[in-house]
């Protein structure tokens, strides 16, 4: 399993031999090359404004091809079109340069979690609601 070999190993956990409950309801997103499974994303609702981005995994093999980077803005594209306004994520240290090229935000602390120092990357996918102004409501956005 993709997810065992890239993230479970390099961080010293255990393997998972079958979905976690918890992943029940978030939406899972695979890249394939034929009948292999090359990536994976998903993303978890934790509000109706926010969905997290977990367990980002590409083929070491195929990693430099553009297929993560794809997979992060098809996943971007889906969670607009299902209405949040923010994502967000935990970046590995070796990730951090590829989340800031597709412009997400790091928050201003790294922390340790086991062998892994990580940080919290957001971005806005989508201009919430609070953000129009009144001008943009009596104009109905025009200027």
């Amino acid at each position: 399993m993709l997810r065992n070999r890239v993230l479970k190993e390099s961080a010293g956990k255990a393997y998972l031999f079958e979905a976690p409950i918890e992943e029940k309801q978030d939406i899972h997103l695979v890249v394939r090359q034929g009948d292999e499974v090359v990536g994976t994303l998903l993303l978890h609702p934790v509000s109706n404004a926010f969905v997290q981005v977990k367990q980002v995994a590409i083929e070491p093999q195929t990693q430099g091809k553009s297929l993560g980077k794809n997979l992060m803005i098809y996943a971007e594209e889906i969670a607009e079109r299902l209405g949040f306004s923010t994502i967000f994520l935990t970046g590995r240290k070796q990730a951090w340069g590829f989340y800031e090229k597709l412009a997400y935000q790091e928050l201003p602390y790294e922390y340790q979690e086991d062998q892994l120092i990580l940080k919290i990357f957001k971005k806005e996918i989508r201009q919430p609601l609070s953000r129009i102004t009144t001008k943009e409501m009596k104009t109905n956005g025009r200027q």
